[in-house]
């Protein structure tokens, strides 16, 4: 069945000319990573882990939102808690794992000739590394990453990117994982198709009236043209 759909996408008429893809908990597999690296830091301060729900509770943009769910911020410095929180999850991303089907989809989309992108929040040194690391940099016209390590906004960067380069709003998708991810693509002119399994509650992504799917192999099926 997944070999039969991808299979198909090569050779269909798509959707889209255009899909930006949202990095963290789309193409890479990284909530439990990220999970892992505050429950490290709860563990310093003696305080009582959270689980994965709470944690998709807790994700928010910008990222401070989260921190002060989780921590008591009159007592912490933003950059220390930051850094020690980015040293965490290295050490918990252990085989830096990918999306089930992010290889075979991002390239099967490539082969049909749709433009691929990615904007991210993370720095965009970091998912140019990653995307090496993978032998998937080649799929991808652009890194629309951060400038810092902090996970700010993206939805200005992108606009700017879609707009200066004279890519057609109406023939574009974003995928991601959370709300923030249809708020770019809402701003952009665009559609959005919103991933369950990521960093955000499955009912939260519903919540907002996006195309939601359940794996990348389903959003590879939704491209194709009925």
């Amino acid at each position: 069945m997944i070999q039969s759909v991808l299979k198909g996408t090569v050779n269909a008429k798509m959707k889209y000319s255009f899909v930006f893809w949202d990095w963290n908990g789309t193409i890479i597999d990284d909530a439990a990573a990220s999970m892992d690296s505050v429950n490290l830091m709860l563990a310093r301060r003696g305080m009582p882990p959270i689980n994965m729900d709470t944690y998709r509770d807790y994700v928010d943009i910008p990222i401070i939102k989260f921190y002060e769910k989780a921590f008591d911020m009159s007592r912490e410095n933003m950059d220390s808690i930051a850094a020690e929180f980015n040293s965490g999850y290295e050490l918990c991303l252990a085989g830096e794992p990918l999306r089930e089907g992010a290889c075979e989809v991002l390239r099967s989309l490539y082969e049909s000739g749709v433009k691929q992108y990615i904007f991210s929040s993370s720095h965009g040194d970091i998912v140019r590394a990653a995307l090496k690391r993978h032998g998937i940099g080649e799929y991808f016209e652009a890194v629309l990453g951060s400038g810092d390590y902090y996970a700010g906004s993206k939805l200005e960067r992108t606009r700017e990117y879609i707009v200066t380069h004279g890519i057609a709003p109406e023939r574009t998708v974003f995928i991601g994982d959370m709300e923030h991810d249809r708020e770019v693509a809402s701003a952009c002119g665009s559609d959005c198709v919103l991933l369950s399994g990521g960093h955000r509650p499955e009912s939260a992504l519903r919540a907002t009236g996006s195309k939601v799917v359940g794996s990348l192999y389903e959003f590879a099926d939704y491209m194709k043209e009925q």
